[in-house]
């Protein structure tokens, strides 16, 4: 007679899906809220109508804007300062992490200088940006670094900080190196809180790139919003704010499964507590 396993996967990974197609029809039901009550806020007069346009114009100005191909390269020079931005702050900030993590010197060598320089608003750095690199898109590079660094650099420090020191301890009486073990098992104890970090620096470095974009008027969405505004076009104003909130949800969405790929372990082991 075959053994029947005590754990049946199959029934688990259907409550999962279950759980997954249900937060999807609330972020749709969320949507579908956000649109009557934006309706309604026009038709009552609380947001002026003469000013402020119909989801449907909106809508229009959308599919006008990515036909022409206007919003498409506005989108793709911001979508490249985010990204290349981002990119630096993982190459900044997760090595330091990782060093204030695993010494207690370097910790406190760092530690008053990153209180110092993190609660600095980078807007206000704009000006000093500008200088230094022109209206190009070097300057939004670095901005979105600077931003992005913190919550990298804190999430990385914070996962290595929490490694169990059983496992480091039991590394070490097998005789195992020092890189060794910071390869084969902080690192991959600290993966969830690394992903943390990168997902809401994903999410701020939108934000930065836009408007470093509005108050400098270098290429992107925030420029091209501002162009829009100047020239009366509401509705195509608001179509590069709602193109911006796409994007924050897309990135979102997609940090979200590399955050469950690489650390989905943590996902299973709260799932009771949700």
């Amino acid at each position: 007679m075959t053994a029947v396993s005590a754990v049946d996967p199959a029934p688990r990974a259907a409550s999962l899906d279950r759980r997954r197609v249900f937060r999807v029809l609330k972020g749709a039901a969320g949507l579908a809220t956000l649109v009557v009550v934006f309706e309604l806020a026009r038709l009552t007069g609380i947001l002026p109508p003469g000013s402020v346009p119909s989801t449907l114009d909106i809508a229009r100005a959308l599919g006008s804007g990515v036909a022409d191909g206007t919003l498409t390269a506005a989108t793709g020079a911001t979508i490249l300062a985010w990204a290349l931005g981002l990119l630096a702050a993982v190459v900044i900030g997760v090595p330091i992490g990782l060093a204030m993590g695993l010494s207690r010197w370097a910790d406190g060598t760092l530690d008053r200088l990153v209180e110092f320089l993190r609660p600095i608003p980078v807007i206000a750095l704009v000006p000093i940006a500008i200088v230094t690199f022109g209206i190009q898109i070097a300057m939004q590079v670095f901005l979105v670094a600077i931003a992005c660094t913190w919550p990298l650099l804190i999430g990385t420090r914070s996962g290595v900080r929490a490694v169990d020191p059983l496992q480091v301890e039991t590394a070490a009486t097998l005789h195992v190196g020092r890189m060794s073990v910071i390869r084969r098992v902080i690192l991959p104890s600290a993966i969830p809180s690394i992903a943390t970090g990168l997902r809401v620096a994903a999410s701020l470095a939108v934000v930065v790139a836009v408007a470093a974009e509005l108050i400098s008027g270098s290429p992107g969405l925030g420029q091209l919003l501002v162009n829009e505004q100047r020239a009366g076009d509401t509705a195509g104003a608001w179509a590069c704010i709602v193109l911006t909130g796409v994007i924050g949800v897309v990135v979102n969405i997609v940090l979200g499964f590399v955050e469950r790929a690489v650390a989905g372990w943590q996902e299973q082991a709260t799932e009771g507590r949700r």
